[in-house]
């Protein structure tokens, strides 16, 4: 690329730059937190407004469109060659604690050069900063010898069923990027399955467990659990509670012969689990120190085998190799309803594993529980030494000069949803936006760069 093509894409992006913003606070005011399906929202109402917003956005800027069934939707330039994809996401995981917000989640606020808002590095800043590098360099170059889609998904936090069933109606790029990562890129991607554990605690001992909550998805570290105790010993369990000691921080409150518990950790995503406190194991800990009599066995097995560690070695699934890193287990939701208590995991697992192993050894380490694998994506691996990687990591190299070479992750990107594509940004080394926390943030300058970064490509894309 020649120094005036890059100067002038610098130029656009500082030109259109404000309007970036104004684009991505319309987006970020939508709560686009999944739903029940209602009509012809299959995830909900902020899902569908979000995609219906964005791509009047897109066509505001002279694009045209398709929005398939609220699944997804799409924006395209060019009509001929081969076809690229950029894949993202308008959906979001819920705001948590608004307590621990310095702002209001779903309004765009600007303070000492940072963004903050949910979604605006995960992945709506993104999203609208693609667009208008389509823009920017849609400008530039009037013929295209290929064309670019960028694609909006509304269900990637869930499961990404919305770009299994788009790609049931549109067909698959030639090759892809999702901005829903870090730079320099991700080469490979953990496999990533989701099992749901349930059993009853039926019971008429002296000490019942009521009520157990945590987590608002799978895939993030619970911060929040709540347990409501019904007992004849208040006396026995307030000493306990009093000598208790965790690494979250809890209270409690009794009220005759009920006792509500609330412990308090740190969220983090549920592929790093490492970087949160899990509130739901700080209370199985404590739980296993209660005489719950008949559930005493349920509840020690819970916190053997999924709450001290993070890494599976409780279900004796712990492994690891040298690409991709170490098993990670999340505990992400506890609930009982009804008396049936019910424990969803996610398990990020080294790309060289194998699921049906995983599967077999989780149904026998937790033999009384009725277990169902939930969801399951496969491991994601491009070669380093393909034209893809080589060419990404030219044009990232080209803008910042850094060398750091492309990363692994037990994250679960969109470049699983086609047969070739890997996750490219949207984040830079050593960055921390804190992407599913309370003040998820991003610097002005790195989305300014993400932009140029972008345009870059697409200009490459379009023109060889």
């Amino acid at each position: 690329m020649n120094i005036g093509i890059e100067r002038k894409i610098d130029e656009l992006v500082d030109k259109y730059f404000d309007k970036i913003l104004e684009s991505l606070k319309k987006i970020i005011k939508i709560k686009s937190v999944m739903e029940t399906k209602k009509d012809n929202m299959p995830f909900g109402k902020g899902p569908a407004r979000a995609l219906s917003e964005t791509l009047k956005i897109c066509k505001e800027l002279g694009f045209e469109t398709l929005n398939v069934d609220n699944y997804a939707g799409h924006v395209t330039y060019g009509s001929t060659g081969k076809l690229y994809g950029v894949l993202c996401h308008l959906d979001v995981v819920p705001e948590g604690d608004i307590k621990k917000w310095e702002s209001d989640p779903y309004e765009l606020t600007i303070k000492d050069g940072k963004m903050y808002g949910r979604g605006v590095s995960d992945d709506k800043g993104p999203s609208i900063g693609a667009l208008y590098a389509l823009k920017i360099v849609s400008e530039i170059v009037e013929r295209p010898k290929n064309t670019i889609r960028i694609i909006f998904g509304t269900n990637e936090e869930n499961g990404s069923k919305c770009l299994k069933y788009y790609f049931q109606k549109e067909p698959y790029p030639y090759a892809a990027v999702t901005p829903d990562g870090a730079f320099p890129l991700i080469f490979a991607e953990k496999g990533n399955a989701t099992y749901e554990l349930s059993i009853s605690l039926n019971t008429d001992y002296h000490t019942k467990l009521l009520k157990l909550e945590a987590g608002t998805a799978v895939n993030v570290v619970p911060e929040i659990c709540k347990a409501v105790i019904e007992t004849e010993k208040v006396k026995e369990i307030e000493y306990i509670l009093q000598n208790h000691k965790s690494k979250c921080g809890f209270e409690y409150k009794i009220n005759e012969n009920k006792i509500e518990i609330k412990f308090i950790g740190k969220s983090a995503h549920g592929s790093t689990p490492e970087l949160g406190i899990n509130a739901a194991t700080c209370m199985l800990e404590l739980l296993t120190r209660i005489d719950f009599g008949p559930v005493n066995q349920i509840i020690e097995t819970l916190y053997e085998k999924l709450g001290k560690d993070i890494n599976g070695r409780g279900l004796d699934i712990y492994g690891e190799d040298k690409v991709s890193g170490k098993l990670t287990c999340n505990l992400g939701i506890l609930k009982l309803q009804d008396n049936l208590l019910r424990a969803f995991i996610n398990i990020r697992y080294p790309i060289f594993f194998n699921v049906d192993m995983i599967t077999r050894q989780i149904n026998e380490a937790m033999k009384g529980f009725e277990i169902e694998r939930r969801s399951h994506s496969t491991p994601l691996y491009v070669s380093r030494d393909s034209e893809l990687v080589k060419l990404l990591l030219k044009v990232y190299r080209d803008v910042t000069k850094d060398e750091s070479a492309p990363v692994a992750i037990g994250g679960g990107t969109y470049a699983r949803a086609v047969p070739y594509g890997v996750a490219f940004g949207a984040t830079f080394p050593g960055e921390n936006t804190k992407m599913h926390q309370p003040n998820e943030n991003w610097s002005l300058d790195s989305f300014k760069k993400f932009v140029r970064i972008y345009a870059r490509l697409m200009y490459r894309w379009l023109t060889e």
